[in-house]
């Protein structure tokens, strides 16, 4: 005869065999029964607040437009002209014009080609003293944003410089001495600014420029080079003759996974 401990012993140990079954089943089942919100969710965590669709780029409203500007301002020399001729001996600053043109390449960078003409006026103590400078340049323009009303930019290129200067030899005759040629090589063209756009093809805008570089012609057997530099501001006028596109954002453009289910509306949930 079996005792009672015995007899209620195989009981026992199929009731538990029986709940460690069943929960094990549960456990398996519980991710096929997430709802799509949750599993988005969880989705969205893992991957960041970034994930979803990205925002189109903009249109790129520069390659391959015609860029015209004209500018006038102020021009002011210093330097030397050779070694032990300082170009203050001689001139001054003064009115200065000119004007770019440009293709652009990309969305934010444009070939220029540029070129001004400067009046020098006489410096203090020299008497009948006057000057030119013309100047062609080639360089390439930096814009930091594209399709604003304020577009800033930054430019460096090289070019060639053309001065004459003209000064009486004998102050009390008036006897006037022959002009004076140097042919130089501007070396580096550095110049910033910013064009405000009240209309998409029409801007008015602000530059400053130095020149700088050393005059390879001179006259004179006996001088040496030395090095000059122009530095110019003022204002100019920009024309974008070509159209410009607009852009057209896309509704969910940028938008997460979370915001676009909740648009969505809610879903019915999968029956177990």
């Amino acid at each position: 005869m079996r005792s009672r401990s015995t007899r209620w012993t195989a009981p026992a140990l199929g009731v538990a065999a029986a709940g460690w079954v069943l929960s094990a089943s549960q456990a398996l089942a519980q991710p096929a029964g997430r709802d799509t919100a949750t599993a988005a969710d969880e989705e969205e965590e893992e991957l960041g607040p970034e994930a979803g669709t990205k925002r189109p780029a903009a249109p790129d409203e520069r390659a391959g437009h015609l860029l015209l500007q004209a500018r006038a301002g102020y021009s002011q020399p210093f330097g030397s002209l050779a070694v032990d001729q300082p170009v203050s001996d001689r001139v001054s600053g003064g009115l200065a014009f000119g004007g770019n043109i440009g293709v652009g390449l990309s969305r934010v960078t444009v070939l220029e080609a540029s070129g001004s003409y400067a009046l020098l006026s006489a410096a203090g103590g020299c008497r009948g003293c006057s000057g030119q400078s013309l100047d062609l340049g080639l360089g390439f323009v930096y814009h930091l944003a594209q399709g604003l009303a304020v577009d800033p930019w930054i430019s460096y290129g090289v070019g060639y410089r053309r001065a004459v200067l003209t000064w009486s030899e004998d102050s009390a005759t008036g006897q006037t001495a022959p002009d004076d040629v140097f042919h130089g090589l501007d070396v580096a063209r550095i110049a910033l600014g910013a064009d405000f756009y009240p209309v998409s093809t029409f801007g008015l805008g602000v530059f400053a420029e130095l020149d700088a570089g050393t005059y390879l012609s001179r006259p004179g057997e006996g001088s040496r080079a030395a090095a000059y530099g122009f530095f110019q501001f003022g204002l100019r006028l920009a024309l974008d003759p070509m159209p410009r596109g607009t852009r057209t954002p896309s509704a969910s453009a940028g938008t997460s996974r979370r915001i676009a289910l909740q648009a969505e509306g809610p879903r019915e949930k999968p029956r177990r």
